[in-house]
């Protein structure tokens, strides 16, 4: 039982992919607390009179001296910027390109027109596809075991990176022409299909059944991956719909989740505290932000039991709603420590479709907690297997369970 619509492997692999392309960026741990879409201006910095004038002097002798292929003017521009943002020595401030940020917005937001296909590599390294059922590449006749070949008349690479493979995307009701090759014959196919949207939740629940002194007990488990602008309003459909099972605790797993949108971070926490704080956030040279429980909210989950599972992937958003139920005592953190990313990047779109994350802020539980490189300690410290740690979380509820009969 979910309230995830069916999607086929890849769609949703696109989604994870691009969160991973955008985290590799980040020096390997990219996790992204509050992410904020503002404009900004782009500045000219003046070194002797003219505007970048060292830097022009320099490319000026490996342009007319390299021996080798001398790179473009906008990879060259792309690579100052990032060397540029090194000399700060934080990782979670970084550059984006324009495809990788069109792909992390899709990625914020839940959802992208696209074509319902998924992809994997096979042994040559070519993309193979596999249509999710009823979506629109299914129904305009592309099959399982297709291999995709050329994207609006433009050849893919070999092989081809994740940027070359989502040009599948684009603006809901425009057309793709994809050429494929099929079956042993490798007979090359053409489809023209209009993208739709394709919906990626980030929340998938089910009722756990267990046994409380002799009698059966249901928990509700809610598996959020990742913190969207859709997250919230999932959660609560979620809790309503398992409470409406007569759920009588609930199991939130956070294991895995890097985090994402501190908007919805705190409409989560809000679903299992009364009122308070959910977190504080500190900006340089300006007051604190306090971020308060959304206390106009239906609470389907009311006082019942819960806990929280984490691991050492558990990152900042997860770490907010996660830390919040602790602080206040609402919930047990069961599994290991949490990562520790306690910072907030804000998003400034370029005027390329590039990006620039800056690190613009530290948040704290709370309890005024600094985690950002400590991270959270669980209540019940479960090492191993994910089997393990979820067994563990449901014999902690159903002892709660029981405790309240």
């Amino acid at each position: 039982m979910t309230t995830s619509r069916q999607m086929s492997r890849i769609e949703k692999g696109l989604v994870i992919a691009a969160f991973f392309l955008w985290s590799t960026a980040m020096v390997s741990a990219g996790y992204v607390g509050r992410m904020l879409l503002a404009p900004v201006e782009l500045r000219t910095e003046r070194i002797g009179g003219s505007a970048h004038a060292l830097l022009d002097e320099a490319w000026g002798y490996v342009r007319d001296h390299f021996v080798g292929v001398v790179p473009s003017d906008t990879v060259r521009e792309y690579g100052a910027v990032r060397g540029a943002l090194a000399t700060l020595n934080d990782r979670y401030t970084t550059f984006v390109e324009p495809q990788a940020r069109a792909l992390e917005r899709d990625h914020m937001r839940g959802s992208f027109g696209g074509i319902g296909v998924s992809f994997t590599r096979n042994e040559r390294g070519e993309i193979v596809l596999s249509p999710m059922p009823d979506g629109p590449a299914a129904k305009a006749g592309v099959r399982e075991g297709d291999i995709l070949v050329s994207i609006d008349g433009t050849p893919l690479p070999s092989p081809a990176a994740l940027e070359d493979v989502a040009r599948i995307r684009g603006e809901v009701g425009t057309p793709v022409t994809i050429e494929v090759l099929r079956g042993p014959q490798r007979e090359r196919l053409t489809f023209t299909i209009v993208r739709q949207t394709i919906e990626v939740n980030s929340v998938e629940w089910r009722p756990i059944t267990t046994t409380v002194r002799g009698a059966p007990a249901m928990i509700g488990y809610v598996h959020i991956r990742n913190f969207t602008e859709r997250t919230g309003e999932e959660v609560k459909r979620a809790l309503s719909a398992l409470s409406a099972a007569d759920s009588q605790a609930y199991l939130i797993d956070l294991r895995d989740n890097g985090g994402g949108s501190l908007a919805a971070a705190v409409d989560v926490a809000s679903e299992f505290l009364k009122d308070g704080v959910v977190a504080i956030e500190k900006r340089r040279d300006q007051p604190e932000i306090v971020h308060r429980v959304r206390s106009e909210r239906a609470k389907p989950a009311g006082d019942k039991p819960v806990a929280v599972l984490v691991n050492g992937n558990t990152a900042s958003a997860a770490e907010i709603v996660a830390g919040a139920i602790q602080d206040y005592g609402r919930g047990v953190l069961i599994g290991e420590k949490t990562f520790g990313k306690g910072s907030v990047q804000l998003i400034f779109d370029l005027s390329d479709g590039s990006a620039v994350h800056v690190t613009a802020a530290k948040w704290f539980t709370p309890e005024r907690r600094e985690l950002d490189g400590v991270g959270l300690t669980p209540d019940i410290e479960v090492k191993g297997s994910a089997d393990a740690q979820l067994e563990r979380a449901i014999g902690v509820l159903s002892e709660a369970i029981g405790s309240a009969r």
